[in-house]
Parts: structure tokens; sequence; C-alpha cells
């Protein structure tokens, strides 16, 4: 029997915003988006900003007793006694609507907030898409085993092409609406009526979902229930329950960016290597850079991978006045053991020669740009794994990436082109794995907008 999708309505904890007044300066992205140079701006902006919790700094004399997890319950427990937090008098299923640009356009798109059962990956009720890196899982631990909340919903997605759910999605008294630091406007409202929260609980049951943003913290969430399963006879409460923010992925609003490689601290022979061996992978086509700001200069490369048809193109640059176009050619191929179809040519053996067929008879698999990136990479410099922050680490804005080279903190970048999202269902659907941090779905769910405490109870029934 398959197991269903299990969604329940919270009390949420929000902003007081008579005490903490504009609520975009309380509010934050989720931590693992927000750099040193934007903690130390979030810290900044609001005494209550959220960024105290869910991303603390550290300090030379920290230790068991004291440091940023402890820390981080300390301003929890201390902004709800002080009323600067505030739990819902009544349990709610919370519509979330953002409004945003892209590429000149103006989108709208609206999910819901709710609580989701865990369920592990192999019931086929949820599905990753990619990889997790290893210390992020730790640190998230530790914070919720601290402060026994969650900050930050987990995004997912769902298909309802009849667009059911929609229908019950209204907010005609807004909780809150916040304008980002990147013009996003954020709207919350709130479902409190019984029969509308039991008809979304009842259409979602037989739904799955693919998980969009929040990896780490949905495999977190897990740990954390096994733990408390071995530790408590029964879990009377909501530990197995996370918070989850769930979109309707038939809307035309599902907008994924992608996620340059920045690459550095190589040792001089691995960085020749790597700049000479291209060529056994690559075709390579040399651009001028415009005399421009970074900016202008970033967006001319992304022109440039959107003009060319090619599949898989990376665009390069490692400084100087030039960048470079890279299309996989048949050597790269081979060498990376991508399925080619083959058919015999002649009726005797002598006579028999392979006959490589189009791209598009290529296995879509093994197209995937994040993957084939990681492999070359290992192969030319013969390591199973580069070290985040420090061989690589991911940047989705293309004029960072290219400052970030230019002022020598990293060697060189790779640009990729952005994941559709039929490609993110392929990977989920045939059981496979994208590399860490290979899709940025835009905007992501602020933290700190609806906070949910762990230690309130959970009925088994939706009401």
């Amino acid at each position: 029997m398959n197991k269903q999708l299990k969604i329940r309505p919270f009390r949420g904890i929000i902003y007081n915003e008579k005490k903490v007044g504009e609520l975009a300066k309380a509010t934050a992205p989720p931590y693992d988006v927000i750099s040193a140079i934007d903690q130390e701006s979030y810290y900044a902006l609001h005494p209550y900003n959220i960024i105290r919790i869910i991303l603390g700094k550290e300090y030379p004399g920290d230790n068991d007793k004291e440091n940023k997890y402890i820390r981080a319950r300390r301003f929890f427990r201390e902004w709800l006694s002080a009323g600067i937090l505030k739990k819902e008098k009544n349990r709610a299923i919370y519509v979330y609507e953002k409004e945003y640009r892209l590429e000149g356009k103006i989108e709208k798109r609206r999910g819901f907030l709710a609580l989701m059962r865990l369920e592990e990956f192999s019931s086929g009720v949820i599905l990753p898409h990619e990889e997790t890196l290893p210390k992020p899982g730790t640190d998230r631990l530790r914070l919720l085993k601290s402060c026994r909340a969650n900050f930050s919903p987990i995004f997912s997605l769902y298909s309802d092409p009849s667009y059911l759910i929609e229908q019950y999605l209204e907010i005609k008294e807004p909780i809150s609406e916040i304008i980002d630091a990147n013009e996003v406007k954020h709207k919350l409202g709130r479902i409190e009526d019984e029969s509308i929260i039991r008809q979304i609980c009842r259409a979602m049951e037989s739904k799955r979902l693919f998980l969009a943003d929040g990896h780490h913290r949905y495999l977190t969430a897990l740990r954390f229930r096994d733990e408390e399963r071995k530790r408590l006879s029964q879990l009377k409460n909501g530990r197995d329950f996370v918070m989850m923010y769930f979109l309707n992925m038939e809307t035309d609003a599902v907008s994924i960016l992608p996620v340059h490689r920045l690459i550095g601290n190589l040792e001089p022979g691995e960085l020749s290597a790597l700049k000479s061996k291209m060529k056994d992978f690559f075709q390579i086509k040399k651009l001028p850079l415009p005399s421009a700001p970074s900016k202008i200069q970033g967006e001319s490369i992304v022109k440039e991978l959107q003009k060319e048809k090619k599949n898989p193109i990376f665009g390069m640059y490692w400084g100087e006045d030039r960048y470079y176009l890279l299309s996989l050619n048949r050597e790269g191929r081979l060498s990376l053991s991508l399925k080619e179809s083959t058919v015999l040519q002649g009726s005797s053996p002598t006579h028999k020669r392979p006959k490589v067929l189009p791209d598009t008879e290529l296995e879509p698999s093994n197209e995937v740009s994040t993957v084939i990136l990681d492999k070359i990479l290992k192969k030319i410099l013969k390591k199973d794994k580069l070290e985040k922050g420090k061989e690589i680490d991911f940047v989705k804005d293309e004029a960072e990436a290219l400052d970030l080279v230019k002022k020598e903190k990293y060697q060189l970048v790779f640009f990729l082109r952005a994941f559709s999202l039929k490609q993110v269902k392929e990977v989920c659907f045939s059981g496979k794995k994208l590399p860490p941090k290979s899709t940025y779905f835009y905007p992501k769910p602020l933290s700190g907008l609806v906070i949910r405490d762990l230690d309130e109870e959970i009925y088994g029934k939706p009401l």
C-alpha cells in the first residue's frame, strides 16, 4: 500500500509588528544563501533580525556551554517572552504569495505553508533532486536540537494541473506584506476555516512532492525524528512533522536560476593541467569580454550561453579581457562514457564502423551540465571531491563570480545555464541525484516570516 502525504495546520509564531516595526528588517533569506558580508549586514539591520538565530556569529571564546546554538535558543526564548515574537491563537494553513521581476517580466506565485509528516525518500512521497554537503547537515542538526523550532520552511513542488487547491488560496486580510532587498514582494495570509483546511489536507494526500530547496534541513528533520524515537517511547508531539512551503509546479512562476562554479586554491601544476586539458573534452570558442562593469560583462556571458543551441555548454573565465565558451566534443563524450547509439555499416565484419548519431540520441540524464562538469574536474584534477569554500564554491550572481576571480580570491569560474523544471523532474523520477548546488529556485521563502515550534502538539486528524 502506497503511503499518503499527510499535511496539517499549525499555530505559527510570527513577529509582533508593533514591537519590531518594519518586518523587512527582521527577516532574512535561508541560511545557505547568506554570505559572511550579508551576515554582517543583517546583524546591523535590526536588533531582532532572525539572522541571530539561523546563522549566528562565532566568537573566539565559544565552548560547549556558550556558542552560537545556545545563543540562538536564548534569543528565541527571550524574544517570545518579551512579545517580540508571538504565537498565533488558532491553527492555520498559511497562504504565501510572492511577486518578483525576472528577465524583464513580473511573475507572481501563490503557495501555502503547512506541516508535513516526515517520510523517507524511499517511500516515494517526497523525492530529492540533488546531493547534499556534510557540514551544513551537522550545523542544522545542532541548531534544531538547541531551539526545537523550524525558522525557515522547506520548499517543495507538487503537481495539480486542475488547480483545485489554488481556489482555496486567498489572502483576504494579509498578516504581513514585505518587500525584501531583491525587491521581491512577500505577502502572508492565513486560512483558519476548518472545512477549507480539511479540503486542502485531503486534496494533498495523493500528491507526490519534489524537494526544490532545503535538502539539508529535510534530512536534518529526519535524523532528529529518528533520534527522538530512540529517546522516547512515543512521539507525543510534532517531531515527526516539518514546516513546508508547497507550490504547484504547474504554475508558470517556477523560476530556476543557474548556480556557477568558482574554482580556487589549486596548485600551479593543477591549474595548468586544468587549463590545458579543457581541449581534450571541449570545443573551445574564445570571446572578448566587454570593457564594462562586471554586471554588464556577466549579462553578456549569459546572453552568449543562451544563444548557443548546443547542450551542454559552459562559459569559462580565468581573468584578463576574454572568456571562453565550452561545448562537449565527441572525445569528451567517449571519455565520460556518455551513451552513444551506434549502427553497423556494411555486411562484412571487417567493415564494422560505429556511426555516431546526433546529440538528441544521447541519454538525457547523462547530458546534465553539473554532472558533466563534476566528472571532468575530477578526471583532470584526480580528486574524488573538491572542498567547498576552498577549492570550489557556488554563486548565482555572474557579476559576483567575475569580481571574485578578478580579485584573485578564486582562480577561475565556470558559468552554467539554468536547468528546466522538466530536467529536474526527470532526475527525480529516475532515482538519481544532481551534484550539490545544481539549482537555485527563485525567490526563496523568507526565514522568520512564520516560525514553527516543534513542541506543539500535532493531532492525528486534520481537525
